[in-house]
């Protein structure tokens, strides 16, 4: 079996699933997702200047597209900007996927003031998305 990356496991599996277009501001968490596209002639990052843009992005692409709209966010920060968005497309029965970034296993729950660290990001989105 080849090896992947992680982020190449995503952009395949994305593939696979027929996305066309991720939406997305490019960060350290999420760079192996971008590294995975560098050259991918299928699945097309858009870059915004923030992330509740790219979830809006993605939530009118599956509107008119009738399928799947993809964001990538860092995790944190990048996330907690992204919950406005994703409870207009939770509201709205629009078909949004979040990708979020996370720090590194080794800071998770320690608290150290890890690059984009927040508690339990799961539960920022639990109230505003399905699955």
């Amino acid at each position: 079996m080849p090896h992947m990356t992680g982020g190449e496991a995503i952009v395949e599996a994305l593939r696979r699933e027929g996305v066309e277009y991720i939406f997305g501001i490019p960060g350290i968490q999420i760079m192996a997702i971008y590294d995975a596209m560098y050259g991918q002639k299928d699945i097309r990052p858009i870059t915004v200047r923030h992330e509740q843009t790219a979830v809006y992005m993605a939530d009118g692409y599956a509107r008119v597209k009738g399928k799947p709209g993809v964001a990538v966010v860092v995790p944190g920060p990048g996330v907690q900007n992204a919950s406005a968005a994703l409870g207009t497309a939770y509201a709205c029965s629009s078909p949004v996927l979040l990708l979020a970034g996370q720090v590194e296993s080794f800071n998770l729950g320690k608290n150290k003031g890890a690059l984009h660290e927040i508690h339990d990001q799961l539960e920022v989105v639990r109230p505003v998305t399905k699955w």
